[in-house]
């Protein structure tokens, strides 16, 4: 079989620059003479226990502290041995025969199947020999082109037993042994014979092999990348000298100083951009230098003869191409450098303000927000969910680098659409195309967004026309407030003073809370909230808002009071959250929603038209608020600073609207009493009717990851599931 050696591949040691002697591999798989290490290591210093490679300068531990405890390379001395041969024959430098005990005698042929130089003496003895007159010789002294030989392996023996030949391979400590020291040592380690392992090494460096495919041409591409970085990187740097220069030869001798300092600025940001970008390619350029040299390595190995050859290097080889691989894993391809230098230059700016006028920058990832899309944590499989970012000012071509992608649980990603809507917006879309949970990913140039990942639950599409009764939760008292954990779990208020939680068969699971006006003690709890694993309740006869853990209930802390102003309250119903994690709490009887932060700082007031019952939050990140006494929604901009319109049910108006919840495509779910009955009207996206349920007295509305509705059924002091 051909061997499939690398050019790039030498048989001469890179410090003595001969042919190998006693070869040694380093875990780096860089190889050199017994002898020349043992130099490399006396100018080191006997008392060190590590030797650095003389070609990459990697630190090696050395085993026992000594050189001869690194692994020999039976391939590169085989190798050696065999091309210094075929030099000699081709070179026809006067050989001295290797048979004859008198070494002057000069050598006339090479006998391939001996492995010898032989004399003209020697030459005859070997022909009238049986067993040797059919071995091939060559001539040394034609003229003619040579076909050189193949050196025939040796045995290889053991240091310590001169007389036994290395026929086992011990598992546990990678190495080849004799049967003596098979028995003395390695009698209870996992072991077998050469032969046997040496095909399995062959099989495993070719894996290596095959599992490093995917690795050189991405990294490749990204030095590509990063060499083209480094030219826009210039070529922008470029762009903001001209542009300072002009704007201070208009302001004349007053500016020159500052401009001087600004493109000092200038230089500075862009050499720290390449110097960065320039050091993650010498991680790149190192990477594919590694996987290149182990990959040639593993190849031409894996096609030996010789087992002992391939075990003797294989540990060695496989672990510095696993260790590339798992670094390549880990590798961010993208540059994380950009070429982007912001300027902002002013002409109007006065003559005193002179050394404060100009800046040079960069655009900072953490002004990269989402805007909307996120106060209601699902999707529908199989079907677009937009989320609008907002951008910085002064952008330039950043933007184009926006990337949005469905994570999976099991790690399998969904590519998104990035579309640039104008300067200071774009929308990222995902279709996720299975159900379960996702992680929401927004990167520039690789980099999380502000606040991504953000997750997200993926439920099956529903036709709210044909919904019916999956389950009822029995409180046991008057309960108006319903919310669900992602875990399954139900929460429900009691009129009788707590949360009562249940499991999703509807077992009750434990209690939140008891009767009273103390932390942790209701006297009416009214709506429920769940921020991640924190559970809001509102308490409309204390007036105020305590919190807890869900999952132990542990008390967390609570904020207002009874009154008017700011984080006060008058009965306290129903809650929602935006898209920037504010809690929103319908102030009833002050007719306004109260805005705040996870720990109950105050936001801002949005201002009603009547009693507000209840808040939710649609995809867009407008405020829907139920207003009771004027039986319709009044909705209001994402920033509540404005009431964009009112609606009711066009089948039938809403009479004492009571709770809201909106889900991820729009459909709208509104509870509320009408003529002595209590309807669920359910609308679509255009606000049109596709569903009324009469009969329950429903208050507080919620949704399960899966999509499901629950109301809870004031009168019959239980939670329905829809």
């Amino acid at each position: 079989m051909a061997e499939n050696t690398s050019p790039a591949i030498t048989m001469t040691c890179e410090v003595c620059s001969e042919y190998y002697t006693d070869p040694l591999m380093l875990p780096c798989l860089h190889s050199f003479c017994k002898k020349c290490l043992m130099k490399a290591k006396e100018k080191q210093g006997s008392a060190d226990t590590s030797l650095k490679c003389p070609t990459c300068d990697t630190s090696v531990n050395l085993p026992d502290g000594k050189i001869e405890g690194l692994t020999q390379n039976l391939w590169f001395e085989h190798k050696s041995k065999e091309a210094s041969i075929k030099k000699k024959i081709v070179n026809k430098e006067a050989i001295s025969c290797d048979e004859c005990d008198d070494s002057s005698d000069a050598a006339v042929v090479y006998c391939c199947d001996c492995g010898q130089f032989l004399c003209d003496y020697c030459k005859k003895g070997h022909k009238r020999n049986k067993k040797k007159a059919n071995h091939k010789l060559i001539d040394l002294e034609t003229k003619e082109s040579i076909e050189l030989p193949t050196v025939k392996h040796e045995a290889v023996y053991c240091a310590r037993h001169l007389d036994q030949k290395l026929t086992y391979y011990c598992n546990d400590c990678n190495k080849l042994v004799c049967p003596i020291c098979l028995n003395v040592k390695h009698k209870s380690h996992n072991y077998n014979d050469y032969l046997d392992e040496g095909e399995a090494a062959r099989k495993a460096l070719k894996e290596s092999v095959a599992s490093c495919d995917g690795v050189t041409p991405p990294v490749t591409e990204a030095i590509a990348n990063g060499e083209k970085m480094l030219e826009q990187i210039a070529t922008r740097k470029e762009e903001v000298r001209q542009e300072i220069k002009e704007t201070f030869e208009e302001l004349k001798a007053a500016l020159d100083k500052r401009c001087n300092d600004l493109l000092m600025e200038t230089e500075e940001i862009a050499s720290t951009k390449r110097n960065c970008v320039k050091k993650q390619l010498d991680g790149f350029r190192k990477l594919v230098k590694q996987v290149s040299h182990g990959r040639d390595l593993a190849s031409s190995v894996s096609e030996r003869t010789d087992p002992g050859e391939v075990l003797s290097v294989k540990k060695l080889i496989t672990n510095q191409l696993e260790e590339c691989i798992e670094e390549y894993k880990n590798l961010p391809l993208e540059i994380e450098e950009n070429e982007v230098i912001v300027t902002r230059l002013d002409t109007s700016i006065l003559s005193k303000e002179i050394n404060e006028f100009g800046s040079v920058s960069e655009v900072d990832i953490d002004a990269y927000s989402i805007d909307s899309g996120l106060a209601i944590p699902l999707a529908t499989v199989k079907k677009e969910r937009k989320f609008k970012v907002s951008l910085p000012a002064g952008i330039d071509k950043a933007a184009s680098y926006l990337k949005g992608s469905f994570i999976k649980s099991d790690g399998s990603k969904e590519e998104g659409r990035v579309v640039i809507v104008n300067d200071n917006t774009a929308i990222v879309s995902c279709t996720p195309q299975s159900i379960g949970g996702y992680e929401l990913s927004v990167t520039i140039r690789g980099h999380h967004i502000k606040g991504s990942p953000y997750q997200l639950s993926v439920k099956a599409s529903r036709d709210y026309t044909t919904l019916t009764n999956q389950r009822s939760f029995n409180v046991g008292n008057y309960t108006s407030g319903v919310a669900v954990h992602t875990n399954g779990e139900v929460y429900a208020s009691s009129y009788d003073g707590f949360v009562q939680v249940f499991s999703e068969d509807g077992t009750t699971v434990r209690r939140i809370g008891s009767k009273g006006n103390g932390n942790g003690q209701f006297e009416y709890p009214w709506g429920l909230l769940l921020v991640g694993d924190r559970l809001y309740v509102s308490d409309a006869n204390l007036h105020r808002v305590q919190y807890f853990s869900a999952t132990t209930g542990q008390y967390i802390g609570q904020f207002g009071s009874k009154s008017n102003g700011s984080v006060q309250f008058l009965k306290p119903e129903g809650m929602s959250i935006d898209y920037k994690g504010n809690i929103l709490v319908a102030d009833y009887s002050n007719k306004r929603v109260q805005v705040f932060k996870e720990d109950g700082t105050f936001v801002q007031v949005i201002q009603c038209d009547g009693y507000a019952s209840d808040v939710a939050v649609d995809n867009e990140g407008k405020i829907h608020v139920t207003i009771l006494d004027q039986n319709y929604i009044q909705v209001f901009s994402p920033d509540g600073k404005s009431h964009l319109d009112t609606y009711n049910n066009p089948a039938g108006n809403f009479n004492d609207p009571n709770g809201i919840a909106i889900d991820d495509e729009g459909y709208i779910f509104v509870s509320a009493y009408n003529g002595g009955t209590s309807y669920l009207h359910v609308l679509s996206p255009g606000r049109k009717q596709v569903k009324l349920i009469s009969g329950p007295n429903p208050f507080g509305i919620a949704l399960d990851k899966d999509g499901y509705i629950y109301v809870a059924d004031n009168s019959n002091k239980c939670i329905m599931k829809y």
